[in-house]
């Protein structure tokens, strides 16, 4: 029998076999009302009493985005745990963050985290941003030169590719250089590949100025001994 006081979540995974297994283990919980929008299925409309959706990082950002009251927390599984991704997806608004190596017991202790109100880290994902947390993130236009840098375009042919000019390619060579501590492009390529920096999938979630603030903030929990942040 269902308990009344139930936490509502939904699992809205694009993955079919993610997908199934997240709404399977959640189900055998008694704590948890599991609906589930499949693969395939048109939108389905949120309603007051949804606490948690868990779902992927496009689909996640774009919920975590959306405005209007109230809204479910948002957790995110993704086979993505590069830096970019992760505090690109906090940054705007994510709650919790998983990867598609996590445990069904982390899956169910993330959705307890965040129908309290508080955040919820991977171990492997907190892990990531200690490392990096007081690094600035390369701006979105940054992140198009860097992208292009790393296949061996000269600053002329980046400035071409982005109708820019020279000189101002030059100075956001200059920034990414500073910004990833490399003494050379080919170092600074490198260095991106390692941190997820130039993976495709996470194309969008560089910081812009007015998302700046909130990335800090979630950074400041960092120091917490367990992976459910305040």
């Amino acid at each position: 029998m269902l308990m009344p006081t139930a936490i509502r979540v939904r699992v809205a995974h694009p993955e079919p076999l993610v997908h199934r297994g997240m709404v399977s283990t959640l189900s055998e919980d008694s704590r948890f009302q599991v609906d589930e929008q499949r693969p395939g299925d048109p939108p389905v409309a949120e309603t007051s009493s949804l606490q948690v959706l868990v779902t992927d990082l496009p689909q996640g950002v774009t919920a975590a985005l959306r405005r209007g009251a109230p809204a479910p927390a948002v957790l995110v599984l993704s086979h993505l745990d590069g830096e970019l991704s992760i505090r690109g997806a906090l940054e705007r608004g994510v709650k919790g963050y998983l990867t598609h190596d996590c445990l069904p017991e982390q899956l169910v202790d993330a959705v307890m985290a965040l129908a309290r109100g508080q955040r919820y880290l991977q171990g492997s994902v907190v892990q990531r941003l200690a490392d990096t947390v007081a690094q600035d993130l390369p701006t979105p236009r940054e992140v198009d030169v860097l992208r292009l840098m790393a296949t061996g375009l000269c600053n002329k042919a980046i400035a071409a590719e982005l109708n820019i000019g020279c000189g101002t390619v030059k100075t956001h060579v200059k920034a990414l250089l500073d910004k990833l501590g490399a003494p050379t492009r080919t170092a600074a390529a490198d260095i991106a590949k390692r941190r997820g920096l130039l993976d495709p999938a996470a194309a969008g979630l560089a910081p812009d100025c007015s998302l700046r603030r909130r990335g800090r903030t979630a950074g400041r929990h960092l120091h917490a001994a367990g992976h459910a942040l305040a």
